[in-house]
């Protein structure tokens, strides 16, 4: 009686495997087409300040991080896959943040891994003109950064007067690649007296903690964040405050009482 029993018991648990196998390795379900990001909702960053920094007319020279963190690219078969994976990326981005608040406050958005480069540009285009309000800022990435997104740093060209360079963050950030093309060099999009004084990338080596990654304690993110303040403060002047909208201005015709439209066209006549 007993070999029956064990025949029926492996034969279920061979169905279990094979269709396990089947699901997951074989033929797994697509991954869920996750909708267009919205980076005017605070909900669609990984990390964002809880308040808004005061603007550079207001307190003078302060700089911003842009995080491209591969935690928060965002990519499942379930919708139980996607939120989990969302909620690893919020944790991530704020493990990092701890670290780079030395330089500034930090911005990193959600993205969807089919559309890394539109939804990177646009969120970059969203934080200039939402959150930075003239800062300085840097890019800080342990992921290789799409052309659509360093394409927005050459369109706006008094962006790269307060523009500090690429932070290289990971385990071995001297491996890592900032560009999608490796024949193209992040240096390209630095300004001058990065590239000159070798200072366009700085790598920042990361550690293990928890299962998240965090900044090396030896990191020097305390003491270049301070060097770039200082080449602000000597070189670069603040924008001004920007005027805003004009208000339109309704045009009154003034005349004297009696004068008519009537009386107008008669005297035209005469």
């Amino acid at each position: 009686m007993k070999k029956p029993v064990l025949w029926i018991a492996s034969a279920l648990i061979a169905i279990g495997l094979g269709t396990w196998l089947w699901r997951t390795v074989i033929s797994p379900p697509p991954f869920i087409e996750v909708s267009p990001l919205s980076y005017t909702d605070y909900a669609s960053w990984s990390v964002v300040p809880k308040e808004t920094p005061p603007a550079v007319w207001q307190d003078g020279w302060a700089t911003d991080v842009f995080l491209v963190d591969s935690a928060s690219e965002l990519k499942g078969r379930t919708g139980k896959q996607l939120d989990k994976k969302e909620q690893n990326a919020r944790l991530q981005g704020r493990m990092l943040e701890d670290g780079l608040s030395a330089i500034g406050p930090v911005y990193a958005p959600l993205y969807r891994a089919d559309a890394k480069g539109d939804d990177l540009a646009r969120a970059f285009l969203i934080y200039l003109r939402k959150h930075n309000h003239g800062r300085a800022l840097v890019i800080a990435s342990d992921t290789a950064l799409p052309d659509a997104l360093l394409a927005e740093l050459e369109l706006e060209p008094e962006l790269m007067e307060r523009f500090g360079g690429f932070y290289r963050i990971g385990k071995k950030p001297e491996t890592l690649s900032l560009t999608d093309n490796p024949e193209t060099s992040v240096e390209t999009y630095c300004p001058s007296h990065l590239t000159e004084s070798a200072a366009c990338v700085k790598d920042i080596t990361t550690v293990r903690k928890g299962g998240f990654a965090v900044l090396a304690p030896d990191s020097s993110v305390t003491e270049s964040a301070a060097a770039f303040g200082e080449w602000l403060n000597a070189n670069a002047s603040p924008m001004a405050e920007p005027l805003g909208d004009l208000e339109e201005v309704e045009i009154v015709d003034i005349r004297r009482p009696g004068d008519t439209d009537e009386r107008r066209e008669k005297k035209n006549r005469d």
